[in-house]
């Protein structure tokens, strides 16, 4: 009986280790975060670049984030097809949860557009940046506890900030500017440091 709960007790320990050790693989997917941020990124420092020009009509709002998205989605499916699908169970924690926050970003977007059509408030879609940054600032969070990466906290805290920045600005130009500016350097720069980080550990 003994030597069975020594055997036992051995596994588990085994079990920990292999667990515990997926903590020091990097988190996947960083591909995908430096295309939706460079991408997107863009695609509101181009809004911005309208608004300050004077160039901007209302249907171009639309028109670029739309045109960034069929990019992003033919792109995506491309991107996927070079991400392990197996790892270890941090590495899949995390995989879910930006996964899910994507989920969560393509309905509340859809589900604004439209609220703001049913209502007539063309201006309720400016919250969405800030939406977006707090959910990719919880979106960190998970993933910087998960793999015990401070680094990944200290994004998330910018991201929040971030999203409290666009609020503040929200009837400016200036928001676009800062939106653009945090996606490229609160997903897309990550997105290329979690890329080069795989590559070292392939």
């Amino acid at each position: 009986m003994a030597r069975q709960n020594q055997n036992v007790s051995d596994d588990i320990a085994f079990l920990r280790e292999l667990a515990e050790a997926g903590r020091d693989r990097p988190m996947v997917g960083g591909s995908i975060l430096l295309m939706a941020g460079g991408l997107y990124g863009v695609a509101s420092l181009a809004v911005w670049t309208l608004l300050v020009t004077g160039a901007m009509e209302n249907w171009m709002y639309g028109g670029v984030f739309l045109a960034a998205t069929v990019v992003y989605v033919a792109a995506l499916v491309w991107l996927l097809r070079g991400i392990p699908q197996t790892g270890s169970p941090y590495q899949v924690a995390t995989g879910v949860a930006w996964s899910a926050v994507g989920w969560a970003i393509f309905v509340i977007g859809v589900s604004l557009g439209v609220v703001s059509w049913r209502l007539q408030i063309p201006n309720l879609m400016s919250a969405f940046p800030c939406v977006l940054m707090a959910l990719y600032g919880s979106s960190w969070i998970v993933a910087g506890t998960l793999m015990r990466q401070s680094w990944m906290k200290a994004v998330a805290l910018g991201a929040y900030a971030m999203a409290l920045a666009c609020a503040w600005f929200v009837d400016q130009p200036a928001a676009w500017l800062l939106f653009g500016l945090g996606l490229l350097a609160l997903l897309a720069a990550p997105g290329a440091v979690l890329m080069r980080q795989s590559r070292r550990t392939a």
